[in-house]
């Protein structure tokens, strides 16, 4: 998935549950910013204190986003949460689409107790969640069970796939690992719109309509939702819409062609006319992702100088040290307490 999903339709999805711009503007961004926290290092504030980061998604053009290491910190807990389907290891390590681990992971927030970033650990759920309809199949390490073999995208010329890898390489240093994810189909999987076939790692072919994916990923993610207000009702600011109501709107924005800026206008003009069901405020209507907008409002960067910092008053409720606080504990209760139950053990 992308962040048309990601962003885009986590929030149209919360605001139909029932939650007010603000806490579904949380939700979808921590969702989003999953793929875009690239920094580990820690921040050693000029006015005192010290923050470590939690690194969600890979680093663009650094070697090290192809080690084994970072394969297991980074790829296995936040984009392909291993399936456990199979008897062989590494077979277990195939994402399945709403496997027994996604499930497991969803019932133990649901069972928890509130904290302050509740909400951002609810995000970057549904983030991994989603993940496992449009990454099942794949593995999050090299293996060459990975393998893409005779790939074939409907309404695109045989050459397509070969000139998209080649363009990525060029701009995202994992696409050039062999057998890493879904690096050989490229996109591909992630394009809600997308019709695609190919032969798998067994030789078995597969035809991939990626809109039934991205439409039943989205039925779950509501779901969760959903259950989530009913186990903390405090959120909720209205009642939710039925899922048939609004499943006509994001059946069409999932079948929307063109590049991914495209399709993010096409969510944000849905949202802002109110074509998903719920009345749009003046937040819904300057809805707009920034990668950097919580770690503005948080941190200082002192001019001049890239490696020196001051904490923000408020720093300590900030969104982005509650989206860092909430991805340790994910990532910690994923790799040491959820994946060693099924006789995974890679933390």
């Amino acid at each position: 998935m992308q962040e048309d999903f990601h962003f885009y339709a986590i929030y149209a999805l919360a605001r139909a549950a029932g939650f007010d711009p603000d806490k579904a503007h949380i939700i979808a961004y921590s969702s989003q910013h999953t793929d875009d926290a690239k920094y580990d290092h820690a921040l050693e504030f000029e006015n005192g204190g010290r923050f470590q980061q939690v690194l969600t998604a890979h680093r663009f053009f650094d070697p090290k986003v192809i080690s084994k290491e970072v394969c297991y910190r980074i790829w296995l807990p936040f984009h392909f949460l291993p399936g456990n389907l199979g008897v062989d290891f590494y077979e277990r390590l195939l994402v399945r689409a709403n496997s027994v681990i996604a499930q497991r992971i969803i019932e133990e927030l649901l069972a928890s107790e509130l904290k302050p970033y509740t909400l951002h650990r609810l995000g970057i759920l549904l983030h991994v969640y989603a993940d496992t309809w449009s990454h099942q199949n794949f593995m999050g390490i090299m293996r060459d069970m990975n393998d893409v073999r005779n790939m074939r995208v409907e309404e695109e010329e045989d050459d397509f796939i070969k000139d998209l890898i080649s363009k990525l390489k060029e701009e995202i240093l994992e696409y050039a690992a062999p057998m890493l994810g879904h690096t050989q189909a490229g996109t591909v999987p992630d394009e809600p719109y997308r019709v695609w076939e190919y032969d798998d790692y067994k030789g078995e072919r597969h035809r991939v309509v990626n809109r039934e994916r991205a439409l039943d990923a989205a039925q779950n993610c509501y779901v969760v939702l959903l259950r989530f207000l009913r186990r903390f009702p405090q959120f909720s600011q209205r009642p939710p819409l039925p899922w048939q109501g609004i499943l006509g709107k994001i059946n069409d924005l999932f079948s929307q062609k063109g590049e991914l800026g495209e399709r993010i206008e096409a969510w944000k003009a849905a949202i802002r006319r109110g074509e998903i069901g719920f009345l749009p405020d003046e937040k819904d209507k300057e809805l707009h992702y920034d990668d950097r907008e919580w770690f503005r409002a948080a941190v200082k960067v002192i001019e001049g100088e890239p490696d020196r910092y001051e904490r923000l008053e408020g720093f300590e409720t900030s969104n982005w040290k509650y989206f860092h606080d909430a991805a340790a504990f994910h990532r910690f209760h994923v790799l040491h307490e959820i994946l060693p139950d099924y006789g995974i053990i890679c933390g």
